[in-house]
């Protein structure tokens, strides 16, 4: 916990002193790097030129159409028309997008336009587009739809022409391969089937031996292309106004699809429409057939009706039957009176009493014969009874009158009985008439009946066959003035500017980019490292004293050795100022600070070399040094001196081999106040032996012979070699690399100097890789600015330039990341 608490404690140091960064440091990393950003830019912008070279211009164009939308008044001009059945439905500007944007409609466009076929040459970035323009015309004679195929043809003269590189995924490799010669206009056997190559008006001298790539495509895929290129939006809310625009390459083939296609959406508006009337035509036709006979059947009825009742109208017929029937039974009751006078007649000559009397005068008797004979009777009566009067009965005359009376009476009765048959006949065809007359009136309710349901049946045929007659007319005319649902208001046009690609945009973009990327990446570069870059990172994450910093130098000897006593290089004076600050980290003026331990966090962090150039500068300025190797696992300075498997060393001392520590100092060719000692053969105990009291006795003779005694110690972190040598020390330098130590190792530093491990301990940066402007790492300034721990060296402004700018555009980037996990 205590730990944790430290290390949050360490970060929120870290936190508050993270330096912010600035302009500034962004100018100056470009400055250090201007090669990078030209080279970017160059790159980038080229690339950009060759986007824009090889990349098709597109250009854009749109048309303009008014929907005639019944909810927005947009058929006023058929309100003359507006009872016709054919004119009442209701058209959404809604649904006229979706036909618009139909697949049936598009895939007209295309065989309309032919778009499946498509004719380009070779051009020096892109292939050109020769819509329009191209100098040849391919009919492929067995076309089909579902096919993708492509060949080149090529002119050769103006008669001749030749078909090579044929694909189709039907023809083998070999045939895709042949060269067919044929002319223009003849019906070619190819690979890919019959065709006909004709020449246009564009055909010029220029297109000779030019290959001219013909390529057909499948017929579904090109309108579905087509029909995701074309866009349609309705321009306001309130209007019916729909605006269609594409992108094409070519701005001549993107006006020909809209244009054709507005075409192709009227026209189908007006065949729907008349699809509609021929239909209804072809109805009403039928029905009228139908109707015609059903009429023409229930007319035969009614005829046959009349024929059979031998009528001509109903109303008329019962009147006639009425009065047929009075009429028969007047005429029949005459009949019936006739009759019975003149058989009361025959019946009264009949009678022997009534011989002599005279016959009683009927008027109704309609018999003229019989009537004579009865006036002749009766005279013949009167005539005997005069002759009576004067005569007996036995008079001849009246005998002969008697017998003349008997004579007439059976004239009489035979012509009575003659004329009762015929009235008896008559009377009866009198009861027939008048029973035929009186059947007539009982049945006419039921033809009366029959005769309406067929006349019902009639007028509604001659009704609905009206109708269908007046529909029929309608229809006709509804065919005949059929039009669009929609009207153009602009047709397709646009800007002879292209809208893609942009070169301004583009090449700004690209210019953007070539700046971006470099900085993109030293950006990424600084955040990714998490090692340590420069004095002010060991600044900002320890409160231990900064010794001071070693630049990076790649021109030191086999040895080690690498300061000059004479040189005014960069690393000559830092180990002179490192020299110069050792006076400032004495802990008392009482004890003599002579003994100091090198160590680090791991290895390969130049602790030896460190050790080795400052004991040499030490050296110089006539100062007794001894560097004694206590690396006794690894011997890197042992074997950097060549003394790696001696015996003769600090190991042999401490185990009792040697007795005389004077055996162990080794005198060097750097320098005579230069010495060592090797660590010698490697022990199995080092951690003991280092814990040895003669270690401790050894040191406390060697400080009284030497001025300094360096120890050249393990890394901290890997072994406790470290720790243990430090009770030693005077002085512990704790060497950190440039690039090289994690920046998450240093809490551990910070600790061990928290702790107080190590003694007195101090930083000292090795391998800086410290930035100038103007000017190389020479030390022509004075010497007289204070540095916050009061060890008196100073770098006027160049404290400042020690900070690297990706060093601050990582802290700057985990500054942010821990302040956000902070909260």
């Amino acid at each position: 916990m205590a730990e944790i608490q430290f290390n949050t404690q360490t970060r929120d140091k870290i936190h508050d002193q993270t330096p912010a960064i600035d302009l500034h440091d962004i100018i100056r990393m470009v400055i250090a790097n201007w090669y990078w950003f030209i080279l970017s830019i160059l790159v980038c912008v080229g690339a950009a030129y060759y986007y824009l070279a090889k990349t098709p211009k597109i250009y854009t164009r749109s048309a303009t159409i008014l929907i005639k939308d019944s909810r927005k008044g947009g058929d006023v001009e058929l309100s003359a028309f507006s009872d016709l059945s054919g004119y009442q439905s209701r058209k959404s500007i809604d649904n006229e997008l979706f036909i618009l944007q139909s697949r049936k409609l598009m895939t007209e466009v295309v065989r309309r336009l032919n778009l499946t076929v498509n004719y380009t040459v070779d051009g020096r970035f892109q292939d050109r587009d020769l819509y329009g323009q191209s100098p040849v015309e391919v009919v492929f004679v067995n076309d089909n739809d579902n096919l993708t195929l492509s060949l080149e043809v090529t002119p050769v003269d103006d008669q001749n022409i030749r078909l090579s590189n044929f694909h189709d995924p039907f023809i083998s490799k070999q045939e895709s391969e042949d060269r067919v010669s044929a002319r223009f206009g003849d019906t070619v056997a190819s690979p890919i089937g019959q065709i006909i190559v004709r020449k246009t008006l564009y055909m010029e001298p220029s297109y000779r031996e030019t290959p001219i790539r013909v390529s057909k495509g499948d017929l579904k895929t090109i309108a579905n292309m087509y029909r995701g290129a074309v866009k349609c939006e309705v321009t306001n809310q309130q209007a019916s106004v729909v605006t269609l625009s594409m992108n094409n390459a070519i701005p001549k083939r993107a006006e020909d699809v809209l244009n054709t296609l507005i075409e192709v959406y009227e026209q189908d508006a007006i065949n729907d429409k008349r699809r509609v009337s021929v239909s209804t035509a072809e109805f009403i036709k039928s029905r009228l057939e139908v109707i015609g006979r059903e009429l023409g059947e229930v007319d035969r009825d009614i005829e046959n009706l009349k024929k059979d009742n031998r009528m001509v109208d109903i109303s008329s017929e019962a009147t006639r039957s009425l009065t047929e029937s009075s009429q028969y039974k007047a005429e029949g009751l005459s009949l019936d009176n006739q009759i019975n006078i003149a058989e009361f007649v025959r019946g009264y000559l009949a009678d022997p009493a009534k011989s002599g009397e005279l016959i009683p005068a009927m008027a109704a008797i309609s018999n003229g014969a019989v009537t004579a004979q009865i006036d002749e009777y009766n005279a013949t009566i009167l005539q005997r009874e005069k002759l009576l009067d004067n005569s007996s009965p036995n008079n001849p005359v009246i005998r002969n009158l008697d017998n003349l009376l008997a004579s007439i009476r059976r004239a009489i009765i035979a012509s009575l009985d003659s004329h009762i048959a015929t009235l008896e006949i008559q009377r009866n065809a009198m009861r027939n008439e008048e029973e035929s007359a009186n059947r007539r009136i009982s049945t006419m309710p039921s033809q009366e009946k029959i005769i309406l349901g067929i006349t019902r049946q009639q007028k509604i045929k001659e009704e609905l066959f009206l109708y269908l007659l007046n529909k029929q007319e309608e229809t006709q005319l509804n065919y005949a003035i059929a039009e669009s649902n929609s009207r153009t208001i602009d047709v397709a046009d646009g800007s002879p500017v292209p809208v893609s690609p942009q070169p301004t945009l583009i090449l700004g973009i690209a210019l953007i980019v070539g700046v971006a990327i470099p900085f993109g990446l030293f950006f990424l570069i600084g955040m990714l490292d998490t090692t340590i870059h420069g004095r002010r990172d060991i600044e900002n994450y320890l409160s231990a004293p900064f010794l001071g910093d070693i630049p990076y130098h790649e021109g030191a000897s086999q040895d080690g050795i690498a300061v000059r006593e004479t040189g005014r290089d960069a690393l000559s004076e830092a180990f002179r100022i490192l020299r110069s600050n050792m006076s400032f980290m004495s802990v008392s003026a009482e004890k003599e600070m002579k003994t100091l331990l090198f160590t680090s966090s791991n290895p390969h962090a130049g602790k030896t070399f460190i050790a080795m150039n400052l004991a040499m500068t030490l050296a110089m300025a006539g100062k007794r040094v001894l560097l004694i190797d206590l690396d006794l696992r690894r011997h890197a300075l042992s074997t950097l001196m060549g003394h790696g498997k001696d015996k003769k060393g600090i190991t042999g001392y401490l185990s009792g081999s040697i007795a005389d520590f004077r055996e162990l100092i080794a005198k060097t060719n750097f320098h005579e106040n230069f010495d060592m000692i090797y660590a010698g053969v490697q022990p199995p105990n080092p951690t003991e032996m280092l814990l040895s009291e003669k270690l401790d006795k050894l040191i406390a003779k060697l400080r009284e012979t030497y001025d300094y005694v360096f120890l050249d110690s393990t890394p901290s972190m890997s072994v406790a070699d470290a720790v243990i040598s430090d009770r030693l020390a005077d002085l512990c330098i704790y060497v950190i690399r440039d690039g090289v130590l994690d920046r998450r190792q240093l809490p551990d530093i910070e600790r061990l100097y928290q702790e107080r491990k190590l003694h007195n301990m101090c930083i000292v940066l090795n391998g800086a890789r410290i930035r100038r402007h103007g000017y190389g790492y020479g030390y022509g300034y004075g010497y007289g600015y204070g540095y916050g721990y009061g060890y008196g060296y100073g770098y006027g402004d160049e404290e400042y330039h020690e900070e690297s700018y990706r060093r601050r555009i990582r802290n700057f980037i985990l500054s942010l990341t821990r302040r956000k996990e902070k909260h």
